[in-house]
């Protein structure tokens, strides 16, 4: 049987992220295909501390991982993969006795395993097209990739737009990149939070930061008047400026918004499902998750138009200028209050979702797998 590692922490990292929900994906279309699954784990934090990481040796040279519950561990991998790169701009490179023939990794990660053919997943490239949106400093972004794909058998995008973006910001890696997109589902719905009434409230998911275009959000709620209550559903994120936040923040203060924080995946399938409709007119996106969760959920949603999340929408959403204030005003106000338009995207997303399940994810990894083995 073709044996594939895949990358595993011992505790479940960033849980809700799109690279977790990723991870998750994965997991279950290996499931579907006919191979063996071998997760290279780090061991976590109390293995580092019961004296099983060889520090130097992992920020100074190869390692090599032991077998361990038919995967590999490797205590404290990631953690000090990531600071090695930061140091010396060097992968790591992971020696695996009777290394498998692939290894998938769900995002792209410092490290190479020596002898297979090495899978790096890339979500965005947002880094790179739109700096001020992000956190992440461009410039190891960029720094990492260009060394992934001196060593990358393949890259696998989550859209056709971050495909074209790596194409064009990483061209040596052109002749090695295949978009796979993601599989899709939601899972098994919680409660919905006390005081909400299902249908009866709008629904913005993420972290409430620049990218997600959040104050423009909140003034186009304010000025279409709906009457039902904007709840959003996220942490803090990253800010461009400390004026743009506060300025959110006197936003979100308004009787009409309701700030619930972040949410366990089953409170965020239940709120999803339970909402008049979803609202995602961010500024960049390299899949958009919780509109494809709205559609397969059978909820109508709003996107932007253009990027990644027009793209994986298609016409099974609402979509508008994210730069418009007045457009994405009259779209809340369209979306909440015609249900001939609703019913259209409700009927439009389901077919979309159909795509992105897990099924089809495993479909697409199959052949992708087919063609390094």
């Amino acid at each position: 049987m073709n044996r594939i590692a895949v990358d595993r922490r011992a505790v479940r990292w960033r849980a809700g992220t799109g690279v977790a929900r990723y991870r998750t994906g994965l997991a279950d279309a290996l499931a579907r295909l006919p191979v063996a699954v071998e997760p290279i784990g780090d061991g976590g934090d109390a293995a580092a501390r019961a004296g099983w990481c060889d520090v130097p040796r992992l920020l100074h040279g190869r390692v090599t991982a032991t077998r361990a519950d038919a995967g590999w561990l490797v205590p404290d991998l990631y953690r000090l993969a990531q600071r090695r790169f930061t140091v010396t701009g060097a992968l790591t490179r992971l020696t695996l006795p009777d290394a498998p023939a692939i290894v998938h990794w769900s995002h792209p990660m410092p490290i190479e395993v020596v002898g297979a053919a090495n899978v790096y997943a890339v979500h965005d490239l947002i880094p790179l097209t739109d700096p001020g949106l992000t956190g992440i400093r461009a410039e190891r972004q960029r720094r990492l990739l260009d060394r992934l794909a001196e060593v990358a058998a393949q890259f696998v995008t989550v859209s056709e737009t971050t495909a074209t973006d790596l194409c064009r910001l990483i061209p040596h890696a052109r002749d090695r990149v295949t978009c796979c997109y993601q599989a899709v589902d939601p899972g098994p719905r919680g409660a919905v939070p006390p005081g909400l009434v299902p249908g009866a409230y709008l629904l913005a998911i993420g972290r409430v930061e620049s990218r997600k275009n959040i104050e423009a959000l909140l003034r186009a709620h304010r000025h279409a008047d709906t009457g039902l209550p904007l709840v959003i559903a996220g942490p803090d994120g990253h800010w461009r400026d400390a004026a743009a936040r506060r300025r959110v923040e006197a936003l979100i203060a308004a009787p009409d918004v309701i700030r619930i924080g972040w949410q366990d995946d089953a409170t965020i399938a239940a709120l999803i499902a339970n909402a008049c409709a979803l609202l995602m007119p961010s500024l960049a996106e390299g899949f958009g998750l919780p509109v494809v969760e709205a559609m397969a959920l059978g909820v109508p949603a709003l996107a932007s138009a253009g990027g990644a999340a027009a793209e994986i929408a298609g016409d099974a959403a609402l979509l508008v200028d994210p730069h418009d204030p007045t457009a994405l005003a009259a779209a809340v106000q369209r979306i909440a209050t015609d249900a001939d338009l609703r019913a259209r995207l409700v009927a439009a997303g389901r077919r979309r979702a159909d795509d992105l399940t897990p099924e089809r994810f495993a479909a697409r990894l199959a052949a992708l797998y087919e063609r390094l083995w």
